[in-house]
């Protein structure tokens, strides 16, 4: 007879997610076992495996879950009746929300996406493309003489991900920039240039 799922499978799945998030953001994928997962998370070696085979399997479900969200969000940013300012500057302060709200994980897949399998590398780069057209789908609204070339629209869509995948690494949210001020910042930059 099978095993019956717990009323609460998806909320402990999620739980054990997380702290793997936490523990790979600060000593990194290779430097964490199954065991100090199940510690943070208050759950036994048997109960990590009923989830996950492996921490492998839980880096790939948190980066795919993690890229897909990124995706709606952008998806659902793009296809938005807002003017394409609004849309470029709504598009900025998102992502930098996102990141902000999903910290661990972020920096896990900067990091540490070289330890996905080769099927689950191939789907993140696919969703970070589908990224990249999002933004240069922006950008060509902004400006379509500019950005009527792909490779020109790609060029600075790439630029602009540069810029707001590395923020992690020195933004601190309890400085005196708050994210939204940051965000216009940003924004600001990339409509006005430095000069």
């Amino acid at each position: 007879m099978a095993r019956k799922r717990a009323e609460n499978f998806d909320d402990i799945k999620s739980d054990i997610l997380t702290s793997a998030a936490d523990l790979f953001a600060q000593k990194g994928f290779r430097n964490t076992n199954i065991i100090e997962i199940g510690s943070a998370c208050n759950a036994s070696k048997s109960r990590m495996y009923h989830y996950f085979a492996s921490k492998e399997l839980m880096l790939e479900a948190m980066l795919l879950e993690h890229v897909n969200g990124l995706l709606t969000m952008a998806r659902e940013i793009t296809e938005s009746e807002l003017a394409p300012e609004d849309k470029f500057r709504h598009y900025l302060l998102a992502h930098l929300q996102y990141y902000q709200a999903h910290g661990a994980r972020h920096k896990v897949l900067l990091t540490d996406s070289e330890y996905l399998p080769d099927s689950a590398q191939a789907e993140v780069r696919q969703a970070e493309h589908r990224l990249m057209e999002q933004l240069s789908a922006i950008l060509k609204q902004l400006n379509p003489k500019r950005f009527a070339s792909r490779s020109e629209a790609s060029a600075h869509a790439m630029l602009i991900y540069g810029m707001l995948n590395w923020t992690y690494t020195w933004y601190q949210p309890t400085g005196g920039l708050r994210i939204d001020a940051l965000a216009r910042k940003a924004a600001d930059l990339c409509l006005q240039g430095v000069l």
